[in-house]
């Protein structure tokens, strides 16, 4: 990134002023498996290609990475210690017109994107159904290695991450278990938690998604 983009993204954000989408994306790893990126009252936006092959929508804040490099992390946008966000439903005046009133976004109906089957109540097909996930960390404030999950996984001494587990982040409700096969120990996470409490922090060996969202 430009010191005089850089300069410019800084001022707008102290003053809170709107500039509207900034089609000029800094540089970066993240450019090698990301696509439609652009920057909008300081915060980056692209779709970036995750593990698995799925696009996600994320976004981070320029300012905080200051001079180390922008990377895709399994979807996410991330720099240094740094870790963005997904926004995978809502995302503000995309340049283009994604997203943004008229194009499912917010003020037509609810975050979503445009197009059949998505932009009514709720954001989702059928009218209110997303794809619920949980991502896992093995370290507190969503760092280290992770793992997204979308559907149950009754076992995780299948996979690195039983007995392991930290912080997550959520979409929908989620029961997390201290046994496999949902025994021991469970409870239902319903938001992002940073660091899990004694009884379930790197105790986790079962989890699945609980009821529509």
């Amino acid at each position: 990134m430009s010191i005089l983009l850089g300069a410019a993204l800084a001022a707008a954000m102290a003053s809170g002023q709107d500039y509207g989408p900034q089609r000029v994306a800094p540089r970066g790893g993240y450019a090698q498996s990301c696509s439609e990126a652009f920057v909008n009252r300081g915060r980056l936006y692209a779709d970036c290609r995750d593990m698995r092959g799925r696009m996600r929508g994320t976004s981070i804040e320029v300012a905080r990475c200051g001079d180390e490099e922008i990377n895709n992390d399994n979807g996410l946008l991330v720099c240094g210690r740094f870790r963005g966000d997904y926004e995978d439903s809502d995302r503000p005046g995309r340049p283009g017109g994604g997203w943004g009133p008229g194009n499912g976004g917010p003020g037509n109906g609810g975050p979503g994107w445009g197009g059949p089957g998505w932009g009514g109540p709720g954001g989702g097909p059928g009218g209110g159904w997303r794809q619920p996930s949980i991502t896992v960390y093995d370290q507190p404030n969503f760092r280290g290695s992770s793992r997204e999950f979308t559907s149950e996984d009754r076992n995780l001494g299948r996979t690195p991450f039983n007995d392991r587990v930290v912080s997550v982040r959520v979409e929908g409700r989620w029961e997390v278990c201290t046994d496999a096969q949902f025994r021991g120990r469970c409870r239902v996470i319903d938001g992002d938690v940073r660091r899990l409490d004694g009884a379930f922090s790197r105790s986790i060996s079962s989890l699945r998604p609980v009821g529509r969202y």
